[in-house]
């Protein structure tokens, strides 16, 4: 008996699941998420003993770097697939993971870094302000305890440069300066400059201009200045070094 074409295919029920497409192509479906779960599966299983997440994470760095290693030498579409899935579990996981870090600062303040440190280009200004404001308030308060010895050369271009921001900075914070001429010369912002009696030597100062923080109280000297200095970098040193001996 001769069956027609028309009646095999409504005969057999390979032909009239066309539809689901070629069978040898046919994907078992999987809830989202259970890739991800067998890819770990699989590196557990290859690890019977039970592991630490420490111990689970390196197996798995291990397999990711294998299943790359495998790829890059025998690219075949099988072992590129195969890597594909391992790096999209480790894309979906970092996924994850963002999402809950986020979802724990937005339910607990005092994790968000942002409160220290602001992002949003309005709260930085604010912030900004602010540590200028407690700065500058930090330093004046030091003027209580500390002077200034401002080392110079008469002959130093950097020397007469540097002068007139030492003198800006002391008149802005408060602060006592004793400058201290180490070849006997002058300079115009501070004419009653002494000639240095060894001091310069004794402290084995190498660099000119220097300027030392002094407390004379206790004859602790903070360098603060070596050659010409812009007047934040003093303001930051200042806090600096004073913020490490506090």
């Amino acid at each position: 008996m001769v069956v027609s074409l028309h009646q095999a295919i409504y005969a057999d029920p390979f032909f009239q699941d066309h539809a689901r497409g070629w069978h040898w192509y046919e994907r078992q479906e999987q809830a989202p998420g259970d890739r991800e779960q067998d890819v770990l599966d699989s590196v557990e299983k290859t690890n019977p003993s039970p592991q630490s997440p420490t111990e689970l994470i390196k197996s798995y760095r291990k397999e990711l770097e294998s299943r790359l290693h495998r790829a890059w030498v025998y690219p075949t579409p099988q072992n590129l697939r195969a890597y594909q899935e391992i790096q999209q579990d480790l894309m979906n996981r970092s996924k994850v993971f963002a999402t809950v870090w986020m979802q724990n600062v937005y339910q607990h303040p005092e994790l968000d870094h942002t409160l220290v440190y602001p992002v949003n280009q309005q709260a930085r200004h604010i912030q900004n302000d602010l540590e200028k404001q407690q700065a500058h308030q930090t330093i004046q308060d030091l003027s209580k305890s500390y002077g200034l010895f401002f080392f110079f050369s008469s002959d130093c271009p950097y020397c007469h440069q540097f002068a007139p921001i030492v003198k800006r900075f002391a008149q802005t914070y408060g602060w006592e300066v004793v400058a201290i001429s180490v070849d006997g010369g002058s300079i115009a912002e501070f004419p009653n400059a002494q000639v240095d009696n060894g001091v310069f030597e004794a402290w084995n100062v190498k660099a000119l201009p220097s300027l030392f923080a002094v407390n004379p109280a206790t004859k602790e000297a903070i360098p603060i200045a070596y050659g010409l200095t812009a007047l934040d970098e003093m303001e930051n040193r200042i806090m600096t070094l004073t913020e490490a001996r506090s």
